[in-house]
């Protein structure tokens, strides 16, 4: 089940968040560092050694102070012009994510942010899309997308529509 919901990330109840980190794995601005500030420094300090991450790739670290089991990183690329190769690799920021069910098998339930439409300057509809059709390759019981207004809902909610 895919659902897309007008709710903060660190308000949901899922065994794993999904947050797009910047290639070095430090806490970022925006939705990045509300995560790490709710999870405490521990976060950051678990990522780090694994920096640097480039576009695409995704890795796997405890939630500590999250209401979620695990946190999982992941680097969107920034959108220049679409001739870049961005939306592959937006798109295997999602699924490379997703992919990490097999290290937390027991969990059931995986939430992800409307990831690179923030400073990394993602035209939403395009982001929208990409992201729905990696959604719908997911293994988890649920999967959710977690928006902060009403217009990026009906964007998701509208690309999840025309993809299911």
């Amino acid at each position: 089940m895919i659902k897309v919901l007008l709710e903060s990330v660190t308000n949901v109840r899922a065994d794993l968040i999904v947050l797009s980190a910047n290639p070095s794995l430090l806490a970022g601005s925006g939705i990045s560092g509300i995560i790490h500030k709710a999870a405490g420094p521990q976060l950051e300090a678990a990522a780090k050694p694994f920096a640097p991450l480039t576009p695409g790739q995704a890795i796997i670290t405890p939630a500590f102070n999250l209401p979620a089991k695990y946190v999982i990183h992941t680097v969107c690329p920034r959108y220049m012009d679409g001739q870049r190769d961005e939306s592959k690799q937006l798109y295997n920021a999602y699924t490379s994510a997703l992919a990490l069910h097999s290290e937390a098998p027991d969990a059931k339930s995986i939430v992800f942010v409307s990831m690179g439409t923030g400073v990394y300057k993602w035209p939403m509809a395009l982001a929208a899309d990409i992201a729905v059709k990696a959604l719908l390759t997911s293994t988890f019981e649920q999967t959710l997308m977690c928006v902060m207004d009403e217009a990026t809902r009906v964007v998701y909610q509208g690309a999840l529509d025309r993809h299911r």
